[in-house]
Parts: C-alpha cells; structure tokens; sequence
C-alpha cells in the first residue's frame, strides 16, 4: 500500500493490507554507492536493491492494534522534523480506520509512543483512514471518518482524546460545505519555513471533490473544541459557482434592442469538463508542488480508477464564478480500484507514477511539456516474478547527489478457494530501490 521516504532519506515505510503491518526499511547507502549508472539503458533505471545476491528485509515491523479489519485501509506519516540522529524526532504516525486509534510509532524501537484517540458525536472511538502531520510538526490531523465530514486536530505534544474537530460542514446532511467522506489531506510543502502551516487542501470520495482551507476561517459552531471551516475555495466540487449559472447581458451601445448572447468557446468548455469529469470518481491523493519548483502553487491530484492524473492552478479558482480548468494531464493505466500513488522530483520537473497493470511499469513524464520522459520496466521477462503486478507506489528522494526512486509492486490477492467462504489474502508485495542518475 504505497512507500515513503523519511525525510532524512535514511529509511522508507511501506504497508501491506493483507497482515495489516507497517514495515520499516533502512537505506542501503553502501549499495547506492556501489551501483553505477549504465547510460546505454534505454529504460533509464538501474536497480539497487533487491536482487539474487542481496536481500533486503524490513528492519523493523509495527502491528499495533492488532489483527486487521476485514478491508482495512492504511495510512501513514513521518514526522516532518525526522533525523535518525535525534531518536526524539525518529518518529511516524498510522491509522487503519474502524475503532483504532492514531499510533505514533518509534521509528528506533517499532514502539508504541503515544496514541490519538478521535471519538464521534455518539461518544465512540472512530478511528480515521487518513493522517497527516502539520509542516512544523506540532499538529497531527486526522480525517476520513465514515460517521461525518470531519477533521480531528490532535497537539502532537498532548495524546489522548483531547482535540479540535474541523467541520466541514454544519451537519452531516447539511447542504453546506464539502460533501463525501475525505480521503486525503495535504499541505503545500513550503508550508512551516517559508509560509503559513495552516493552509491544507482536502479531497473527498463520491461525491468527489477537492477544497483548499485556511483553519484560520473557522467559526465557532456546536459542541466546545468544535468549529466549522468556511470559505474552503473549490478546485473541483460543488461549491457556489458549481450551484447556478450566472446570466449574461450584453450592453447595447448601437440602440438595437437584440440581447443576443456571445459565441461559447466549445473547446475550453469541452476541456473544463473533461478536467472536471476526470476526478469526479473519488480523490486518492492530493500532493503540492514543491518550493523549488516553477511554479509552487500546482497542485497535483489522483483520482480512483482514473486513466490520468491531473494538475490544477490554485491560483485560478471557482472564486471567480466559473469551473476551474486543469493545467495538465499525465496518462496512466489507473483502471484498477487499487490506490495508485505518484510522486514529483524535487525541482518539480519529472512526475513519477506506477500503472495498474499487471506487467510491472513505472512512468515518467516531463512537467514543462507533459511528456514521457521513459518507463523504469520491473523484470517482465520472468512472467512469475512478483514484479509483474501492479505498481501501487513510487516515491523519489535525492540521496548522496543520486536520484534514488523506490517503488512499490503488489496487490491483494486471494488463493482459489471456492469451498471456503472465509478466504485470506496471500501475503504478496515487493520493495525495490532504483538509481536515476
């Protein structure tokens, strides 16, 4: 269920659904080291690790809470502040939704640190399918809950039941707001150094939508600790400019009394609604641009069984009173109901994503121009080679002056057993590391 990096680059966190663990991988410096480059590859990768002669074993493995739910799904987050030199910082967060709790784990140890307990408006634990640290570290956000469109703000300094909840609306029916159940939260990564930490954008599920927050702009409503977010500005949804369409009038200047209405631009309506329509199918991942890139204020979104991943100008808003048209468009096989993550270089130049096939590709495209800049091909010559499946995760880091890409391969699958009825997943996936440069 996806991978990434700690910050510091010295280790990658991944989770598989079938066991419900979270697992652990150290950096193998000395073979990024040792690997070199072949420039004569016209597939542009050059695999690290794993392979015949080196195996890579997780370092450590946390299963808190206890056996997994039956289709339970994931979540983590490293602590933005990591460094392995300072255990005090070696930290990360999970959840897997149902009644559990947020864990915070001790990246050293595999420890149990602390918990974040969010209850619902009945008094019962409800645990999220979403977290998310704030960019400076000291909040932990929390949403995703099936019972309402809520986010719980948990002080990372303060575990317990003790938070604020965000509302995304007055009520659960209420007509206001964002509607669907969130699925992912992100805060733009110059966010805590170089701006505000309160910015966060939010997507949701059927009905999907995608929204952009200020938590400064909420208003007290309900219960104490409870508030509800206005003025969220719409990406794609159905805030205020999605209700109605505002008539037009046309001035007469020559004294003719014929009010007749301008020539619509087919092609830039016909392109709205395909940007539109595209993530209508319920967010997956939202990811911002990063500071170094030409433009920081791109906002990239992924979509459940979506063919293509999309970037939106959150400078350009339905604030206006119209649709907000995407910027570009990446392609990808993505008819899969598995989550498929992507992942941007830190120049903001290469978008990086798996595909839901079943032969093992990672793309990457060229941001300035939207297009394939190559494929990185996992072993498709050995057809039972657990690299032939879908690529669910791929997350970039630049360690020791290299472009290393970690890429995660696999999917549940259940053994054919027509008699049972209760049949177990069979424990599958792969993490391999790729050199770039």
């Amino acid at each position: 269920m996806g991978c990434r990096w700690a910050p510091d680059g010295t280790c990658i966190l991944t989770a598989t659904a079938a066991d419900g663990k979270f697992r652990l991988y150290d950096t193998p410096f000395h073979r990024l080291g040792s690997a070199s480059a072949n420039d004569d590859n016209e597939n542009y990768h050059t695999p690290a690790l794993p392979d015949s002669k080196h195996a890579w074993n997780a370092s450590l493995t946390s299963h808190q809470g206890g056996p997994p739910p039956p289709s339970a799904s994931a979540s983590y987050s490293f602590y933005p502040l990591f460094n392995s030199s300072s255990p005090l910082t070696s930290l990360y967060a999970t959840c897997r939704g149902h009644s559990l709790p947020i864990h915070l784990i001790d990246a050293y140890t595999s420890e149990l640190r602390a918990s974040y307990r969010p209850f619902n408006n009945v008094d019962e634990l409800e645990g999220p399918t979403v977290v998310e640290f704030s960019p400076d570290g000291s909040r932990i956000y929390g949403t995703g809950f099936k019972s309402d469109r809520t986010i719980a703000v948990f002080d990372t300094a303060i575990p317990g039941r003790e938070c604020q909840i965000l509302r995304l609306g007055k009520t659960r029916r209420s007509a206001d707001g964002q509607k669907g159940i969130p699925s992912a939260i992100a805060f733009p990564k110059c966010s805590g150094e170089n701006g505000p930490s309160n910015v966060f954008a939010v997507g949701t599920y059927s009905p999907a939508s995608i929204y952009i927050y200020d938590d400064r702009m909420a208003t007290s409503s309900g219960p104490a600790g409870t508030v509800v977010l206005h003025g969220g500005l719409t990406v794609v949804g159905h805030g205020r400019a999605f209700a109605r369409k505002k008539r037009r009038f046309v001035s007469v200047t020559d004294g003719s009394h014929e009010n007749e209405e301008p020539e619509e631009n087919w092609f830039s309506s016909a392109r709205v609604n395909w940007f539109q329509s595209q993530a209508r199918g319920g967010i997956t991942q939202l990811m911002w641009a990063p500071p170094l890139s030409s433009n920081p204020y791109v906002l990239y979104s992924a979509s459940r069984r979506s063919n293509a991943v999309l970037s939106w100008d959150v400078r350009m808003l339905s604030a206006l009173g119209s649709n907000v048209c995407g910027l570009q468009s990446f392609a990808r096989d993505g008819n899969t109901n598995q989550r498929l993550d992507f992942d941007v270089d830190e120049y903001g130049e290469k978008i990086f994503m798996g595909t839901g096939r079943s032969d093992g590709v990672v793309k990457f495209y060229n941001r300035s121009n939207a297009t394939v800049g190559g494929e990185i091909k996992l072993n498709l010559e050995d057809e039972k080679s657990p690299l032939r499946d879908a690529v669910n995760g791929v997350s970039f880091m630049t360690i020791c002056n290299r472009s290393v890409l970690a890429v995660a391969v696999g999917s549940r699958r259940y053994e054919d057993q027509p008699d049972c009825e209760n049949s177990v997943p069979m424990k599958t996936g792969l993490l391999q590391l790729y050199i770039l440069d």
